[in-house]
């Protein structure tokens, strides 16, 4: 009898055990068939995502203090901040734009600061509070009163505060993130420029609510931060652009004050910090600080055309000798691409890790399985081995009996993956994106620093992913099972087969 017959024979007659290993490798299969198109076919929604996204290279000032820096005055007695390395200045900017590839650049590290206007603006906390003191809007709580007559009595304070705006200052409208994420878009006007100066974009909502256009004119103070009164000298702006919000802010009319409201915010030129830091120091009595004419970038990206560029640039950056690069680091901008494909990613971890609990499972059970199985057919090995049949001969008839039936389990799983991949991946999709809105940005505005953030947001789930296998990857997971099938094979049947056959016979 050859083995082929033998083992057709073992597999046919030990029905329970059989059906036991096929429901083994069953299970497997299924999980390795829904892992690999899972991950495949969200692999290429976020590949197919990505390519919507703009694309860049993170630059960022690492030395910190160690960087050799002091302070001098100029010859009007204010103060200078000197640092005496090669790090990256204002005037490298343009010289980033000229290389081929770069498409756009954006700083970080620039400041976020307030000046009253006296417009019109998109109502929040303090306009709540005028409203309340005014009777306008009831309050219930005990100390609703003593709250009305303490807003009376500061009025100016929030008067002022209801009509000031916020200045985010930027080298180039067109790069910051809540433009290159769609976020904002500009409506009317043109884009700031570097190097341009007392310029701004406005939001559509306050052109409309003051009467505003493009090429007017937009005056703003400094206000006492305890009293609201307005000091110092005034700063006039252009406006350049108005932008238009793509999304709906969630303003709490009684929590969220009007400078952290994105309707309210003014994208504006550099200037105006040295303008307000100015102001501020004379008003405090502190030590001014000279105009820099040519400031220190520490936090940007450089925004590419194609990724495959990321590497020539990066390569043409490092060649600029006037920059010191020991005290940067490069990374890749994805923060869009990392949030709004969150589900997406962690979708192709969930297979991943199915994929290797699969392995690793089946593995171990079908060692644990057949090391039993084995103790219980040593008589059988016995015999064989005692009637000439060769060792390899035996080994081989073990090793066919467990690869057909995991090519039989193999083949039941290719024709169950379908349903159940879609089942799973559907699944999964609903979990991982429950937390998704109808919104897609949301405004953050930093604790400690007061920055402002227009983040993507996971979005709500859409249409489901289509899965499914290609040939290569049915192939590689039917040559998995058996070569797992062999290995647990091999692993418990070693200790048996390498023994004498009277050695095996005489053991119970």
């Amino acid at each position: 009898m050859n083995v082929f017959k033998r083992a057709f024979l073992y597999v046919t007659r030990k029905k329970i055990r059989s059906i036991l290993l096929f429901l083994i490798f069953l299970a497997a299969g299924l999980f390795l068939l829904t892992g690999i198109s899972i991950k495949r076919s969200a692999g290429k929604a976020a590949e197919d995502f990505q390519k919507t996204l703009k694309t860049g290279l993170r630059i960022e000032l690492t030395g910190g203090s160690s960087i050799e820096s002091e302070y001098t005055f100029d010859e009007n007695g204010e103060k200078v901040l000197n640092y005496y390395a090669d790090v990256i200045r204002e005037h490298h900017i343009e010289e980033f734009q000229a290389i081929e590839g770069v498409s756009g650049f954006y700083c970080d590290n620039l400041q976020r600061d307030d000046a009253y206007t006296g417009l019109m603006l998109h109502p929040g906390y303090n306009s709540w509070c005028l409203d309340a003191a005014d009777g306008k809007i009831p309050l219930e709580d005990e100390e609703a009163e003593e709250n009305r007559k303490y807003v009376r009595n500061n009025r100016k304070y929030y008067e002022t505060n209801a009509h000031t705006n916020s200045f985010l200052m930027v080298y180039d409208s067109e790069w910051h993130p809540s433009f290159v994420n769609g976020a904002v878009e500009l409506a009317a006007g043109e884009h700031i420029r570097v190097n341009e100066k007392n310029r701004v974009l406005i939001s559509d909502e306050v052109a409309e609510k003051n009467n505003l256009k493009v090429g007017d004119k937009i005056t703003a103070q400094q206000a006492d931060i305890f009293t609201g009164e307005l000091y110092g000298t005034v700063y006039e702006t252009e406006v350049a652009g108005i932008f238009h919000i793509n999304f709906e802010q969630k303003v709490i009319p009684d929590k969220t004050f009007e400078d952290d409201i994105l309707a309210n915010t003014f994208f504006s030129t550099t200037d105006v910090w040295t303008w307000v830091r100015r102001e501020r120091q004379i008003h405090r009595n502190d030590p001014v600080f000279a105009p820099v004419s040519d400031d220190v970038v520490c936090l940007m990206t450089v925004f590419v055309e194609d990724p495959s560029y990321l590497d020539s640039v990066k390569e043409k950056l490092l060649a600029i000798d006037s920059i010191d690069w020991k005290y940067y680091k490069f990374g890749v901008y994805d923060k869009d691409y990392q949030t709004a494909a969150a589900p997406l990613l962690a979708m192709m971890k969930i297979s991943n890790l199915l994929a290797v609990i699969s392995v690793v499972s089946v593995l171990v059970i079908l060692y644990l399985v057949m090391t039993i199985w084995m103790r219980s057919r040593k008589h059988e090995i016995g015999i064989f081995s005692s009637i000439g049949i060769k060792k390899h001969a035996v080994l081989q008839q073990f090793l066919i009996e467990c690869s057909s039936i995991a090519t039989a389990a193999f083949l039941a799983a290719l024709l169950l993956s379908g349903p159940v991949t879609k089942l799973a991946g559907d699944g999964l999709q609903t979990l991982l994106y429950s937390a998704g809105g109808t919104e897609k940005f949301e405004v953050e505005i930093e604790v400690g620093t007061d920055d402002m953030y227009i983040n993507m947001q996971p979005p709500a789930k859409e249409k489901a992913l289509p899965y499914g296998v290609t040939i290569g990857e049915a192939g590689f997971v039917l040559l998995l099972l058996i070569g797992t099938g062999a290995a647990a094979v091999l692993a418990s049947s070693a200790e048996i087969l390498g023994q004498k056959p009277r050695e095996v016979l005489e053991r119970k």
